[in-house]
């Protein structure tokens, strides 16, 4: 297992930190409870609205494990296939591309104090160009930081 991977991350096969070109790892306290946090990211279709890089999302059918949507983040367009989906916990997605592919995994876990701790990795593959950790760090961890604060 690489350092700074979650122990209770799950990866599906061929996925994983030892098996990619760039991997990402972020983690965040928030203010909301889990399930607030677990309904924001499973909103698919109001990525837009939020996560910076994301100009469009379709959603074509139910978001289930093995559901499928796309996501334009120019100058991708990038087929999502839904590989974890557990209420309020855990959700997990494959994005593939022509030329870019990655796994996002998150998982949400209660804190006893209140709020959420919210763990995000990611792991990538495809041309060193488009993978430069120091970019998909930023870029991720602004998706994290735009999770609700509170509800």
């Amino acid at each position: 297992m690489s350092a700074g991977v979650h122990p209770d991350v799950h990866w599906p096969p061929g996925w994983g930190p030892d098996r990619c070109d760039s991997f990402v790892s972020h983690q965040r306290h928030v203010a909301a409870p889990a399930d607030a946090v677990f309904t924001r990211l499973v909103s698919v279709a109001e990525w837009p609205t939020w996560q910076r890089g994301v100009d469009r999302v379709e959603v074509a059918e139910e978001l289930i494990v093995g559901g499928r949507f796309v996501v334009v983040a120019a100058p991708h367009t990038l087929d999502g296939i839904v590989g974890e989906l557990v209420v309020p916990s855990r959700f997990g997605w494959a994005a593939v591309s022509d030329r870019l592919s990655f796994y996002q995994s998150w998982l949400l876990l209660d804190v006893p104090s209140g709020g959420t701790r919210a763990i995000f990795h990611e792991a990538a593959r495809g041309p060193a160009a488009l993978l430069r950790t120091s970019d998909r760090a930023e870029l991720t961890r602004s998706w994290l930081d735009a999770l609700p604060p509170s509800v």
